[in-house]
């Protein structure tokens, strides 16, 4: 059970990374399974209608890029708590874009969510790292904790006070 949110996170990060290399090489885009259609004709046409903006605007090419840097943020073990925030923001975009504009419930969407929300309940105590230090990692193997034992990382603190390496 140790290994499995490692497995998860790779998984995810390569997900993302090969999503995000297919906006932009079309060769990626036919291993890919092809995408759903909406469901019913007002959620096509607002679908089309919304990636089009996207489309025309550039932002989708901003977006794709952004899902490439959360691959491998997940996949490199020192900075997953920044690939966990970056991804979940982009992953409820995704889910919500299916549910609300597309009107469509993708079993791969769900499962991504969900991968993207165990990783974050599985990191949740390294969240604090990322505001003191930035590294997300608080086992010490990317110096997040503070040499003089008094920040917000310090392994001397409680985790009810502060510390979120463990405490004591």
């Amino acid at each position: 059970m140790k290994k499995l949110p490692c497995i998860v996170a790779l998984l995810l990060g390569v997900a993302f990374i090969l999503f995000g290399v297919a906006y932009f090489v079309p060769a990626v885009k036919s291993v890919l399974p092809a995408s759903t259609p909406p469901n019913g004709e007002e959620a096509g046409k607002l679908t089309q209608a919304f990636f089009t903006g996207l489309a025309g605007s550039g932002y989708l090419s901003v977006i794709k890029g952004l899902e490439i840097l959360a691959g491998v943020l997940l996949i490199v073990k020192c900075t997953r708590g920044w690939g966990v925030v970056l991804s979940g923001a982009i992953l409820f975009n995704i889910f919500f874009v299916n549910v609300l504009i597309m009107n469509l419930w993708n079993p791969v969407v769900i499962v991504m969510v969900l991968a993207g929300l165990y990783l974050a309940w599985v990191g949740r105590k390294g969240f604090c790292c990322l505001a003191c230090c930035g590294s997300g990692e608080c086992l010490g193997t990317c110096g997040c904790c503070s040499k003089e034992g008094s920040g917000c990382c310090s392994s001397d603190q409680p985790a009810s006070t502060g510390g979120c390496c463990g405490g004591k």
